[in-house]
């Protein structure tokens, strides 16, 4: 009886051992077969999907914060850089003289590259045939040769003397001379000709020096204005942008209206010819002396800044009388007639102060609060009469990207 027992339990055992086996092995299978599954695979790569992109969108955030806040420094940078310059506290406009070296030296960049065809124009038959063509075909070739755009270059720089060294190079002033030397092959029987550069004369490269060291000193005064005070005089972070256009004729005048920049400060000089014409802050309006005669209310108003600002007038010639009134030009201190437009010559570096600076507010106490009395700069380019030359240079700042 006992051993039957046993046999029993034995049996049991076995069966409970047998399907436990068996049901591992079911759930096994089904795992594989799980795995395999596209429903499965869907589910398990659209998990892995949203993990990434959560992640992706962690960084993204990241990453865009960053941004501003570099963009947020680097505006109050540029705010502190470009900041109003003291010397534009009572007036709008600077002139420093920067007396021109080797002006024969610049003319050559106002002078004309004349094609074949230009130099050498013979009248057709038609106009030949009629006088009346032929007269206004060569007046119409002499007017073309009076009034001319002949060279534009733009440099953009950071130090001034690098600036000044492209501006020399780009206005090619100085050409390089060469030599031609005419050698006999005697294995081959032929003539060759071997050209070498030669270096420049001593004066020649001293009166390059002289130009470099004139646009540098220019290029940095500039640069030192719309510096910051906090700069310790290392202006060479500050990017700006030089600009000089040689011309003949009216086409030099470039802006005959009158008109105020849209820019920070601007410099304007003259290499050749003559510069720009502006009226300071300082007798933009002549109030009145406070005699028996006048009153202290009494003003002249030299610049009607409404009209400055929002005249709709084709004609350059009208909108500069309503602009700025032809007969104003009389000072109620002293009755007698003064004169308000100031014309620069050669050399003259002006410093015009414009709208950007005009309209800034302030917003950080360690510069001094600018005077909200004091506008833009107005001025215009000078009258030019045919076959004037003219060379212009102006300076900038490069807007922030």
């Amino acid at each position: 009886m006992t051993k039957a027992r046993a046999n029993r339990f034995l049996f049991w055992w076995w069966c409970i051992v047998l399907h436990l086996t068996l049901l591992q092995i079911i759930s096994i299978n089904s795992f594989q077969l799980g795995r395999n599954n596209p429903a499965f695979l869907m589910r398990s790569s659209s998990s892995i999907k949203n993990s990434s992109n959560a992640h992706a969108e962690l960084s993204s955030t990241t990453i865009t914060a960053e941004k501003q806040l570099q963009h947020s420094q680097q505006q109050q940078q540029q705010h502190k850089q470009h900041h109003r310059h003291v010397i534009f506290q009572h007036t709008n406009a600077v002139s420093k003289s920067f007396p021109i070296p080797h002006p024969n030296i610049w003319r050559k960049f106002v002078t004309p590259t004349t094609s074949p065809d230009e130099s050498s124009h013979n009248p057709s038959f038609w106009e030949q045939l009629l006088p009346s063509s032929s007269s206004s075909s060569s007046s119409a070739h002499q007017n073309k040769k009076q009034n001319q755009l002949v060279n534009d270059i733009t440099v953009q720089f950071d130090d001034p003397t690098i600036g000044a060294y492209e501006l020399v190079k780009q206005c090619q002033l100085f050409l390089p001379q060469q030599h031609s030397d005419d050698t006999n092959n005697h294995d081959n029987n032929k003539q060759s000709t071997t050209t070498t550069t030669l270096p420049p004369p001593e004066n020649v490269m001293m009166e390059q020096q002289d130009i470099i060291q004139h646009l540098t000193d220019i290029l940095s005064y500039f640069q030192s204005v719309v510096s910051s005070p906090d700069t310790n005089n290392n202006n060479n972070n500050i990017k700006c942008q030089a600009r000089i256009v040689s011309s003949i004729g009216k086409n030099g005048i470039k802006c005959p209206r009158w008109h105020a920049d849209h820019v920070p400060v601007r410099l304007v000089m003259s290499i050749i010819g003559p510069g720009c014409e502006y009226i300071p802050h300082e007798v933009e309006v002549i109030m009145g002396g406070g005699g028996s005669s006048s009153s202290s209310n009494e003003r002249v108003v030299v610049v009607d800044r409404n009209a400055l600002n929002t005249l709709d007038e084709d004609d350059t010639r009208i909108a500069n009388d309503i602009i700025v009134p032809p007969n104003n030009n009389i000072n109620l201190n002293t009755g007698k007639k003064t004169t308000i437009i100031t014309s620069a010559m050669e050399g003259d570096a002006v410093l015009l102060m414009g709208r950007a600076w005009e309209e800034e507010e302030e917003e950080d106490d360690d510069f001094t609060k600018p005077n909200k009395d004091v506008l833009a700069a107005v001025h215009r380019s000078p009258v030019l009469s045919p076959g004037q030359e003219r060379i212009l240079l102006t300076v900038d700042l490069v807007p922030p990207s």
